[in-house]
């Protein structure tokens, strides 16, 4: 068994990657009316994120099924560092596959010496303007779950960490989901559109839907993984044995998605050879 392979695939990527970002960081500085306009429109989508959130409570009487105003902010933070680190790192290479079937750029991915996800990731652009909301989203979650998480052990710190970046996977794999029906028919589009429809339910806490949909949201389409499992698990709103049940099935829906990539990707047609 070849154990030198993996190696070199693994520093291929990092130090193709490391060139995407460096050359996205000089775009994005080269043209910095691009750098300011994206800054302003996310901080703008932050802003309606929070006051959306807090005319919710006010209407709710102060509480939304047991939420505090607090909680439901830094449930609100949460939500916006996993979206924008998924703007920032991944939504380039996802939604442009459809465009990378179309002309034949896909061709190029495949050259690559590592899995096409991994190739469509380094051969893209890295949204670099939106670090800065990155952080910002950051700092406002740290700031308002340590004001209202009660005191805990470590483990279920650890959990709400590990449990977020469970969250981060099924957004990852919602897009692959939703985009890689693009290996089917050319030009199709409206997996983005889909995406956004679909991933804006996870924002909201699991208790506020009909008993149908939070079982859809936690193990079917674990949207609720995204933040309010991690988070309700910390502010005390959701049980162990709940979380991890969550925890498992965002696993396997990543799988899935990943499994359904690949037999997609077998309907490619590569646009020198026709095969």
């Amino acid at each position: 068994m070849n154990t030198q392979q993996p190696r070199v695939r693994q520093r291929s990527f990092f130090r193709i990657y490391s060139r995407t970002l460096a050359n996205s960081a000089g775009v994005m500085l080269a043209y910095r009316a691009n750098l300011i306009f994206f800054f302003l429109f996310e901080s703008f989508f932050l802003v309606s994120s929070f006051l959306g959130a807090g005319l919710g409570v006010s209407l709710a009487g102060g509480t939304i099924n047991g939420w505090s105003r607090d909680q439901i902010f830094a449930l609100t933070a949460i939500n916006g560092v996993s979206h924008q680190f998924f703007v920032c790192f991944f939504i380039a290479p996802l939604f442009n596959l459809p465009e990378f079937v179309w002309n034949g750029r896909m061709d190029y991915v495949l050259q690559k010496p590592m899995h096409p996800l991994l190739a469509l990731i380094v051969t893209s652009e890295v949204m670099i303007s939106n670090l800065p909301n990155v952080f910002i989203n950051l700092g406002l979650a740290v700031y308002f779950t340590l004001k209202v998480a009660p005191a805990s052990g470590a483990q279920i710190w650890l959990a709400f960490g590990f449990l977020i970046l469970l969250g981060l996977a099924v957004r990852f794999a919602l897009a692959i989901f939703c985009m890689a029906p693009a290996f089917f028919a050319e030009r199709l589009i409206e997996g983005e559109d889909g995406f956004w429809s679909i991933v804006g339910t996870g924002r909201f806490p699991t208790s506020v839907f009909p008993r149908t949909i939070q079982r859809i949201f936690l193990y079917v389409i674990p949207l609720s993984v995204m933040a309010a499992v991690p988070a309700g698990l910390l502010f005390h709103h959701v049980e162990w044995q709940q979380a991890a049940l969550a925890g498992v099935s965002a696993c396997g829906f990543a799988v899935t998605s990943l499994v359904f990539f690949n037999f997609a990707l077998r309907s490619y047609k590569s646009v020198n050879s026709g095969g």
